[in-house]
């Protein structure tokens, strides 16, 4: 019975796939947030680690396109942050999943910018929204700009059948289980839809608490529903709660019109790599969820629909979360091919070799404190703290061999240089946290010049990247700079009572 009805959701779906849409009328526009769904138990992805049954996704991989580098931030509510501004979350101040973690009014998110710009497109946001503050209460995305909010404000229920509903700052108390109830807010609001349509889709599954979901969405069978057997084996719960996500995004695209689904663009993404308990060998468990490493931030996407003309092949190009935002915004017939951190990837929907990004960036504050940087092949993480990991990711795609603990060659010296400036270059990043000093120019010759509040010490050290003392001395006079001739070509890290910057020396 399980598998018949999947099976039928499934086939359901990939026969609509399969109609190509002929109207010149604008595409409707789905995109679907997964909720700590990292690449380890998605099909199609990383083989080695168990799967989890998603036949509808699977469908969308068939007849669209699946990107195989993709970053998102560590952590929830900074990469529905990314994606709603597009920006990085250096920029917005969202860099946790603390209940503080408000999105900015003075943000422009997604939905606003549409009206703002005139968009004929009717726009929502279904499911859970985690950019509310600890006070700026249930009408907080109506305020954002989300004409339409019917969801979970917070990051997280205690209980899959006991949370609170908000509906346009109406708040109810709900005891049906909520990947279901979400689904059904969704083929609700579409339903009503008499014009083109954006809905931002956002489950709550598979974030804990891990339990069984009911039988009939997933293949996992009638497993142990006390705590202390979840607790001992949470993976096949896991697992379970993935597949129930795919049966009812398969619900959800079963009942809309053929027409009608034939001229949507589906976008599935994850919002952050696994549960670090659940996270699968051979990544470590303390790769996953919240960290900067790829078990942290490497997440699905897929896109189908009007316009991907490349059905069934993959994309290697560099993608980041932030991405999402131009792409949106172009599909709904925008002209906005960049704007802040977001690249449209709407050209890579038909033509391959048209990448829009040199590397990825992220970043987080919360138990890990730093930022991440890649190209196309290598990696380098840098903490708050002043430490650095550099990988190989084409040799090394679990991040098992620090490369800088045993010393650089000259070609992985090169590159890491290359990496280091560059990138942060290219994404605007002259610091990791909002509060502390910049330093210009960057990189520097002779003379290293401080941005920062007046209230910094007098007094300054210089280190190398192993940590080592290279220079001290003290900070000069009103010009608040440092003499760096002396030093050899390199990276450095300026060190003010604790707070320190990067600095490249020439």
């Amino acid at each position: 019975m399980v598998l018949r009805k999947m099976k039928h959701l499934f086939t359901a779906f990939a026969a609509s796939l399969f109609c190509i849409a002929t109207s010149a009328q604008q595409p409707n526009v789905l995109l679907i947030i997964a909720d700590d769904l990292g690449l380890d138990p998605t099909p199609n992805y990383l083989p080695g680690p168990q799967k989890a049954a998603m036949p509808n996704l699977e469908a969308m991989m068939a007849n669209g396109i699946t990107f195989d580098n993709v970053w998102a931030d560590p952590l929830c509510s900074p990469t529905r942050s990314t994606i709603i501004t597009g920006r990085y979350g250096f920029r917005t101040g969202v860099l946790n999943a603390n209940t503080a973690a408000m999105i900015s009014p003075n943000e422009v998110i997604l939905h606003r910018y549409l009206s703002n710009i005139g968009s004929p497109y009717a726009t929502s946001l279904i499911g859970k929204w985690h950019l509310n503050g600890q006070t700026s209460g249930p009408a907080y995305p109506n305020f954002m700009g989300v004409p339409h909010y019917a969801g979970l404000l917070a990051g997280a229920v205690a209980d899959y059948y006991a949370w609170s509903l908000t509906v346009n700052a109406v708040q109810t108390p709900r005891t049906d289980y909520i990947t279901t109830a979400i689904t059904d807010l969704g083929i609700e609001w579409i339903g009503q839809q008499t014009q083109p349509w954006f809905c931002w889709l956002a489950y709550t599954a598979p974030h804990v608490p891990f339990h069984l979901p009911p039988l009939n969405m997933h293949t996992q069978g009638p497993l142990p529903t006390d705590q202390a057997s979840i607790t001992a084996n949470p993976l096949p719960y896991f697992l379970a709660m993935v597949e129930s996500l795919d049966y009812e995004m398969g619900r959800l695209l079963a009942t809309i019109p053929a027409d009608e689904l034939a001229n949507t663009v589906i976008i599935f993404i994850g919002d952050n790599g696994t549960d670090r308990n659940v996270i699968q060998a051979p990544h470590a468990m303390n790769h996953g969820k919240g960290t900067l490493y790829e078990g942290g931030v490497h997440v699905p996407l897929v896109i189908s629909g009007p316009g991907v003309t490349r059905v069934g092949q993959r994309e290697e190009a560099l993608v980041n979360s932030t991405d999402l935002f131009t792409t949106i915004v172009e599909l709904t017939g925008a002209n906005l091919p960049v704007y802040q951190d977001s690249r449209s990837l709407v050209p890579m929907f038909s033509q391959a070799g048209q990448s829009v990004r040199e590397c990825l960036y992220t970043d987080v504050e919360d138990l890990t404190i730093g930022h991440a940087n890649r190209n196309a092949r290598y990696k380098v993480i840098t903490l708050a703290n002043g430490t650095e990991a550099f990988y190989d990711l084409q040799v090394d795609p679990w991040e098992q061999d620090e490369l800088l603990a045993t010393g650089l060659n000259a070609e992985q010296q090169a590159a890491y240089d290359d990496l280091v400036v560059n990138c942060d270059v290219f994404t605007g990043v002259s610091r990791v946290r909002s509060d502390d000093f910049s330093v210009h120019p960057n990189p520097a010759t002779d003379l290293l010049s401080i941005d920062g509040p007046n209230t910094w010490p007098g007094s300054y050290v210089i280190r190398d990247l192993t940590g080592a003392l290279v220079l001290s001395g003290s900070v000069a006079g009103n010009a608040r700079s440092v003499p760096v001739t002396g030093l050899g070509a390199g990276i450095y890290l300026l060190d003010l009572d604790g707070h320190w910057q990067r600095f490249v020396k020439q």
